[in-house]
């Protein structure tokens, strides 16, 4: 007992040791915290804020930000306050019909012409991933006229970046299924001049185009599954002034492939022939990597 009553004092007064250094982090925390807390506070007086940085910044950055977000939650950023309402239809577009805006593939084709009638626009970015269309006539040619009206809008005149695939969605009726690719829409040609990048799959390329359609702007070029003839494909390449990366794969209903281009640098290729075909590069000087895949 006398031990035990001993001992007791030592073990309080280590108890409280060991608990000083403890109680001395939390006060410092607690400082910590509070020096942090009074220099937002500062800085918020210094700029005039009331405390939401975020709020307080000047509109044109904030639709910007909105700008850049997917396009759902552009649409939503409009539900955050009195003063973002206007925003997403001030800020350039970034239309992009994926599967989170509408899991619905044909809900998607009233959500993107609803988008392109609300918003004023400018477009900077149009994407579109397999775009299916009916194989009954009549509904064949409304969804038509519909891409057409989209490629057609004023909406579109400054895009730069276009990311389109299609994927012609089929009833066979009876019928044995056939693999069926959607001609490449002629108004869609249309913004070749302002284009930086182009991506593009699953449809047919038209068999001539214009000598003089240029491509002053465009930086990458992918082509994905795509019928296209040799001298449209050379007629692309030689319209392309600034081309930088171009991507190839599975092209169809070709032979041979010549490539002639002064400002290439990257060629990535994967499965590039259906069938037996033959790639020549004749000339690009500027070539550092080619990629086979």
């Amino acid at each position: 007992m006398k031990e035990t009553a001993a001992a007791r004092p030592a073990v309080e007064k280590n108890e409280a040791v060991a608990a000083t250094p403890a109680r001395k982090r939390r006060a410092s925390d607690e400082a910590s915290g509070s020096r942090s807390r009074s220099r937002s506070h500062k800085l918020a007086r210094d700029c005039g804020c009331d405390g939401d940085l975020i709020n307080n910044l000047p509109d044109v950055i904030l639709a910007t930000i909105v700008s850049l977000l997917p396009t759902k939650y552009g649409v939503r950023s409009q539900a955050v306050a009195r003063r973002w309402r206007p925003l997403w239809r001030s800020a350039p577009l970034n239309l992009d019909a994926s599967y989170d805006l509408c899991s619905n593939d044909f809900g998607r084709f009233s959500l993107v012409s609803r988008i392109l009638c609300d918003h004023p626009g400018p477009a900077r970015r149009f994407a579109f991933d397999r775009i299916h269309l009916h194989r009954e006539e009549k509904r064949y040619a409304e969804e038509a006229a519909q891409l057409e009206s989209w490629f057609n809008s004023p909406l579109l005149d400054n895009l730069q970046e276009l990311d389109i695939v299609f994927s012609l969605l089929e009833y066979s009726c009876g019928q044995s299924e056939k693999e069926k690719r959607y001609p490449l829409p002629p108004s869609m040609l249309r913004l070749a001049p302002t284009l930086q990048l182009a991506r593009i799959g699953s449809c047919d390329f038209p068999t001539e185009i214009s000598p003089a359609l240029n491509f002053p702007l465009l930086r990458q070029l992918d082509l994905r599954r795509v019928s296209i003839s040799e001298d449209v494909f050379s007629g692309v390449l030689s319209g392309c002034h600034v081309l930088e990366n171009l991507y190839l794969s599975e092209i169809r209903d070709v032979g041979c492939l010549r490539i002639c281009s002064p400002t290439l640098r990257i060629i990535v290729i994967s499965c590039l022939f259906e069938d037996n075909g033959e790639l020549v590069i004749m000339e690009a000087p500027r070539l550092e990597r080619l990629l086979l895949r």
